[in-house]
């Protein structure tokens, strides 16, 4: 059991957000989805309650809008008090487009969900957390925090998010919060099976490219996001951990000028 532990899930109504909803309540933790479709996220919220969360808290959160950061907070605090681990689902993908073409609108947009949503979320639970003593935040990183893509700026941000979880590590350790992340490898959320269907993904391209031969489904990510937040990953702070069916080390092994016979 959990010990009557809160999570914090941004994104919650869907995808690896949804996933990580429901494995926190498997295990028993009081979950505060906290998600712009707010219908969607109840619906979540009664699974997550039927799966055995002590509680379940849906609360509007706008990533991109600091007021309405501030706001999930501040209601988060209210109703739940202290809060043990915090997690960033919340944020937007990107189509791949030519550098010269992507409107610079575009790129606002994925910043300032993606960075300064995490960040502005980061703040006002990481100030609650050091003063407390203690809890786990997680970051959403990606493959792209690794390797570049036709994604700039989606790419950029995930880069960004890397660097953000090792400066926060360094500066919330001493007071006893830790801070890793996730880089999810090509997930089969919603979004990305609407983008395969609409041709804007080649799932045979990925698994051609992955040491094991499968999609990552959300629910791997989930379990991995759980395991940080745990106390059996006391001793880890300020990784990135891949979760991709070894498409990072498959995708180099396989380019590399000669192949073993």
């Amino acid at each position: 059991m959990s010990g009557n532990k809160t999570a914090v899930v941004t994104g919650g109504a869907s995808g690896i957000g949804e996933a990580t909803v429901m494995r926190f309540a498997a295990a028993g933790w009081t979950v505060v989805i906290g998600d712009i479709n707010v219908e969607r996220a109840g619906i979540v919220a009664e699974a997550a309650r039927e799966a055995g969360a002590a509680a379940v808290h849906v609360i509007p959160l706008d990533l991109a809008d600091e007021t309405s950061v501030a706001a999930f907070a501040e209601r988060t605090d209210d109703e739940c008090g202290s809060v043990d681990a915090v997690v960033n689902s919340g944020g937007i993908l990107q189509n791949g487009i030519r550098f010269n073409d992507m409107p610079v609108d575009e790129f606002d947009a994925v910043w300032r969900i993606n960075v300064r949503g995490t960040l502005l979320i980061n703040q006002a639970f990481g100030r609650r957390m050091t003063v407390a003593g203690s809890g786990s935040i997680i970051n959403m990183c990606s493959l792209t925090t690794y390797r570049p893509s036709p994604q700039p700026a989606y790419a950029p941000a995930k880069v960004a998010l890397k660097s953000m979880t090792e400066t926060m590590a360094a500066d919330f350790g001493p007071s006893g919060v830790r801070v890793n992340a996730v880089a999810p490898g090509y997930t089969l959320t919603p979004a990305m099976k609407a983008r395969i269907d609409e041709g804007a993904r080649d799932p045979q391209a990925i698994l051609d490219k992955s040491a094991i031969k499968r999609l990552v489904e959300p629910s791997d990510v989930a379990e991995a996001v759980f395991f940080l937040c745990s106390d059996a990953a006391s001793a880890i702070t300020g990784v990135v951990l891949p979760v991709d069916c070894g498409w990072l080390a498959y995708s180099a092994y396989t380019s590399y000028a000669s192949q073993p016979g």
